[in-house]
């Protein structure tokens, strides 16, 4: 366990160590993408076509180009209809494309365990659609949701909806944007949602490489932001499913309070459960806390990172990561010293 009050940080017992943080990681993924993104970014989903349409025609097909909106749905693209409608398109000749190359497509990192850990997340895609759950190809269901939109408003779309690769120099002719980041980490990190954090890992990959936004690409990008702020980290995925993702309570600790000076500070907390709420559903209720809950029962692994408020008004930043304790024991552990600092005892 680490604790600090701004740049004090005493550690109660191997603060230093690092462990396996579980969702934890996912404060990681979110400071790291406040920094690289800003809280008030929106990823964009765009139609692309070739070439401009001409007379309110498209001559060939539609592109559809995701860049990591973990919320598409069928209102989504409702909306880019209704963009595509307002720029004059009246019919395409070919048919929509959802591209499948923003984003690789693997659906794995090291340290996941075989047969147990891609059942807490789905397939990570830039071009994603209701969660990616019950299509095995999301891009091919946004594609027909944005088809039979198109349909609906009028628009005369003479292809069927498809897949592949979408070319490099294609024009948009609308676009939507996702809800603010700082909206899409309150659902993350409230409820610890794993399909948003490896989504949002994957487009820190993207940012970081100029390429395709990978696992592995987004995984260095952050250990190497942590890296740059004096916290060593060994950052395997963006959800804390793997048993690899090494940091410590000192580390975590150092970036949170790091964090408060940071103009993204306040998304950051906000983006954290409250007592009672989310994760911390039936804990620490009436206490003036903010935190991230962990959890592997594999291993087992249980943490608990946040903000909490003492009696001075004082915030302090804390840091509870276990290892080998049954989760009762360890909710107890990590309640009974987040009270101890809301009054101001640590010891």
């Amino acid at each position: 366990m680490a604790v600090g009050v701004r740049d004090t940080i005493l550690y109660v017992h191997v603060g230093a160590e690092r462990r396996i943080p579980a969702s934890n990681q996912k404060l990681l993924t979110s400071m790291a993408a406040l920094d690289i993104f800003g809280p008030g970014h929106r990823f964009p989903t765009i139609a692309a076509t070739r070439r401009p349409p001409k007379d309110g025609v498209i001559h060939g097909d539609l592109w559809l180009v995701g860049s990591g909106d973990p919320e598409l749905d069928a209102s989504s693209m409702a909306r880019l209809a209704a963009r595509l409608g307002a720029a004059g398109v009246t019919r395409i000749g070919g048919g929509v494309i959802g591209d499948t190359a923003a984003f690789t497509r693997e659906w794995w990192a090291p340290g996941w365990v075989p047969g147990l850990s891609r059942s807490y997340v789905t397939r990570t895609t830039a071009l994603a659609f209701d969660g990616n759950t019950g299509s095995g190809l999301p891009e091919e269901a946004a594609a027909a949701s944005l088809t039979a939109s198109l349909r609906a408003s009028g628009i005369d779309v003479r292809g069927e909806p498809s897949t592949g690769e979408a070319p490099t120099g294609i024009d948009t002719v609308a676009r939507i944007g996702s809800r603010p980041l700082r909206d899409l980490l309150a659902v993350q990190n409230h409820g610890s949602v794993n399909f948003y954090a490896e989504t949002l890992l994957k487009a820190i990959g993207a940012v970081s490489s100029g390429d395709a936004g990978s696992t592995a690409a987004g995984a260095d990008a952050v250990a190497a932001w942590a890296a740059a702020r004096g916290v060593m980290a060994q950052v395997r995925d963006g959800s804390g499913l793997s048993h690899q993702d090494l940091v410590s309570a000192q580390g975590l600790t150092t970036l949170l309070l790091l964090a408060q000076d940071e103009p993204w500070g306040a998304a950051l907390d906000e983006s954290l459960a409250p007592a009672g709420e989310g994760t911390l559903g039936g804990r620490l209720v009436g206490i003036p806390v903010r935190a991230k809950t962990g959890t592997l029962f594999e291993t087992p692994v249980s943490a608990l990172s946040g903000y909490v408020t003492d009696a001075n008004g004082t915030r302090v930043a804390f840091s509870v990561i276990s290892r080998g304790l049954d989760k009762g024991t360890a909710i107890a552990i990590e309640d009974a010293i987040v009270r101890a600092l809301s009054v101001g005892r640590v010891g």
